[in-house]
This record gives structure tokens, sequence and C-alpha cells, in this order.
């Protein structure tokens, strides 16, 4: 048999197709996100949740035309972003997506309106997560008069190829939003009640696996699950005992727990039942060395009046050959930021009268990203069971740099294994829709799934 795993992310739309007897990856399929909207206001991140579901839709007919026997197709995606619906489950607006900066707007008394949301229901909110884009949509009168709902672009795509007329969230998706008990397993009605929301215009939530509908040739499609778990299904075949690492876009850390911690500052985000993530993101993550790249780049006309195609080549060349500084330049890669502090900024300290080199700035950066997520790790330590001894590297950002990666096993003293199929979201959306078909709901029994088909 075979199974289709689907990814919407920010940048690239993704979908595989594999064989559950093998592991073979038979076929992948990645269009470019051209579904970016310019806004108004340079902090609004918008896409147009039509163009993201049409090329799902491009993607997994691609897929179906090209493979054999296919039982169950899962779907991923982007996080903490939201599209509102109407009663016939149709798109009324664009895709929020999670790097939308309105929560962070000034709001009152002296609070942006994540800030204040937070002071007023107790949880723990950044901008980005749909609780807060709602608030603000509220506040504003944005919300569509049409909508009744809201739910990720991945659930959109889920109901779309299954014909479903309402959303039907995994607790993953769910709890990205905020406002989300993950005790209770379901949305947090007195806390939306505090803040001016109506609880009823929140999703419906399903706990566990299910499959949400059929495609018109009579697949069967599963609840969607947020990347972020996705990765961990697609990646990580001894959870309990590794933690992930994922540079791309942003980037995490990700270790597995058993419930939720009574009192922990980190995110915790559901993965599959009884188990949790840590999770610690660093917003700016793997573009901090994109914007490295990019400066180079400038440099690069600025001296020579002649335009460079990517600066990547000369800064793999030069950490080949770099040796260690006894005086290295310091780089904090905070440069978007970070969850509970949108306002900081990263910043180069250290800087000598020999340091301030392109080796020297190259360095710098990539040290800065890595230590970012292993202070998150040191912060996550506590609430383990017991230490990780193993290490997953995914994302573009580790796959394309080895030195990064290198730096990552050095750093956290860990082996880093990185997965033989580079879609690892996708792969892990086909695992979750392989499980909700089988009926699967014993963690060990997933990690034997996980072991056989990786």
């Amino acid at each position: 048999m075979q199974i289709i795993g689907l990814d919407i992310g920010t940048t690239s739309v993704c979908g595989i197709c594999c064989d559950t007897h093998t592991g073979e990856i038979i076929e992948t399929i990645t269009l470019s996100n051209k579904a970016g909207i310019t806004g108004t206001y340079a902090w609004e991140k918008l896409q147009d949740a039509r163009v993201l579901v049409d090329t799902v839709k491009e993607i997994t007919c691609m897929l179906l035309e090209k493979s054999q026997n296919v039982c169950s197709i899962g779907i991923t995606g982007q996080m903490h972003g939201i599209v509102y619906l109407d009663e016939k489950g149709e798109p009324v607006s664009p895709l929020y997506t999670w790097q939308d900066g309105r929560g962070d707007q000034p709001y009152k008394e002296g609070k942006t309106y994540a800030e204040w949301l937070y002071e007023k229901t107790g949880y723990s909110l950044a901008t980005g997560y749909g609780a807060v884009t709602h608030f603000y949509n509220v506040i504003n009168g944005l919300v569509p008069d049409t909508a009744n709902t809201f739910c990720t672009i991945h659930d959109l795509a889920a109901m779309v190829l299954s014909g479903a007329a309402r959303p039907l969230l995994h607790p993953s998706d769910a709890a990205s939003f905020g406002l989300y008990d993950l005790r209770m397993h379901q949305f947090d009605a007195e806390a939306i009640r505090k803040a001016s929301m109506n609880p009823d215009f929140f999703p419906k939530v399903k706990d566990g696996y299910q499959m949400i509908g059929k495609t018109k040739e009579g697949i069967p499609v599963s609840v969607a699950i947020g990347d972020n778990q996705a990765s961990v299904l697609g990646s990580v075949s001894d959870m309990e005992n590794s933690i992930l690492i994922n540079v791309g876009t942003g980037s995490q850390i990700s270790c597995v727990i058993k419930g939720v911690p009574e009192y922990c500052d980190m995110d915790c985000r559901p993965l599959v039942e009884g188990f949790y993530l840590l999770v610690g993101s660093s917003l700016c993550g793997g573009r901090a060395y994109a914007i490295l790249e990019r400066f180079l780049r400038e440099v690069a006309i600025l001296v020579t009046d002649s335009k460079v195609d990517s600066a990547y080549p000369a800064m793999n060349r030069v950490m080949e050959a770099y040796v260690t500084q006894k005086q290295p330049l310091v780089v904090d890669t905070k440069f978007s930021g970070t969850r509970l502090e949108p306002n900081r900024r990263g910043t180069i300290s250290n800087v000598d009268i020999e340091n301030l080199t392109m080796p020297n700035l190259c360095d710098g950066v990539m040290n800065g990203m890595v230590e970012e997520l292993f202070e998150l790790y040191r912060q996550m330590k506590p609430f383990l069971e017991s230490t990780p001894i193993k290490m997953v590297g995914s994302g573009n950002g580790i796959r394309l740099n080895k030195q990064l990666a290198k730096r990552f096993s050095d750093i956290f003293n860990m082996p880093l294994a990185i997965p033989k199929h580079r879609e690892e979201a996708a792969f892990g959306a086909a695992i979750f829709g392989f499980i909700a078909l089988k009926g699967n709901s014993n963690i060990k029994e997933i990690q034997k799934l996980i072991q056989y088909i990786q």
C-alpha cells in the first residue's frame, strides 16, 4: 500500500507518496508558495488561502496520477495562523500567518494586544497565535460578517480534499492558537469570555486519531496535524530518548514528555495520546544566516558594482577552512525578538581591531543560532524524565550546512542524525494519516510503525 503526506509550508508546499512496506518515498512534488499578499502595514503577514488550497489540490492530483493503491492521505502545515470560514466551510479571509505582527501592536494600558490578552486570561500568548490574531480582529472590527469559525490552512485543505463542511481540529493545531486547556483537551471557554470573545466561534477539537472524510476517489483523509508534531513523527523513531532540532525559516528544539508539567514557561504542545512536546522556538532561526548572506551580496555589489547570485558558496568555502579564534565575534541572533520579548533585537559584540572579518561573522552567526537553541534546551532539562542521548536534525538549514550541523553536535555533546528523507513534516503527515486509518492509539505501537516504515 501507499500513503500520501502533504505539508503547507511558509515558503513552499510539498507532497510525498510513501510505500508502507519498504518506507521508500516513491514520489516527491514541491511547489513554491506563491500565495503572499501585501498588507496595508509592514507587520501584516498574509497569504491567499484559496491559492494555497488550489496548490494542495494540484499536488494531490499529480501524486495520485503517479501512485497506485493509495490507502490514506495525511496533511500538515504552518501552525498558529488562521483563516476565517463561513457556514459552508468556504474561506472568507486571507490566511493570517504565524509571522503576523498584529499582536505586538499597542492596545491599551501600555500593553500590546498579546500582553493584554495574557494578563486577562493567564495564558502565555504571542503575536501570530490564532487567538491573538482573532482578538485583534474582533477589537478592530476585522472579522468578516459572514465568518462563523476559523481554522488553520491545513485544516481547510483537509476539508476541501474530503468534502467536509466544518473544520475538526487535532489538539496539536488547537493548542497552537492559544487559550487551549491542555488538561481538559478543549478551548478554555471562560478565558475566551474574559477577553470578550465568543467561545462558540472557536473550532471543534477531536483528540486522538480521526478521519475527516474521503476524497472523490474514495481515499480516506485524516484530521490535519501541526507541522512541529508531524516533523517529530517523520524524523524521530526513539521519541522518548531524543531531541529534535529543526532549522528552517524559524528554528525549534523539541523534546517528548509524558503528561503536562505543573508549571513550565516553555511551550507545551500535544503530540499523541498522553505524550506532549516541550518546544523552544527561535523566531529568526535559519533566516539569521540568510540575512548575513544578503548582507554579503549587498557588500559585493557596493564594492564590485556587479551582482552576485549567491554568497553561500563563498561562505561555505571560508567556513570549511575556518580555525577557531581566540577572540571570536559573539553574535546574538535574536534578530526577530523572542516570543516573550518581541522587541528584543540581536547584537554583535566582542569586536576588536582584528576579528571583524567575513569568516568570523559567519562563525558568530552560526554559533548564535546554535546557542539560542541550546539555552532553550537548558530550560527544558528540569522537566525531562531522563537526559536525551540522541539528537535528530531536520530542515534545510541543517541539511545544507555541514558546519552548522557539526556545531550542534559539538555544543549539545550528542551525535546528530539527519533523516534520509528530506520532507520530514510531509512524511510525518503521511504516517499520522496511516495511523488514523489503522486506528492505532498506543505510543509503543506508533513507534513500531514509525520504525517499520522509516
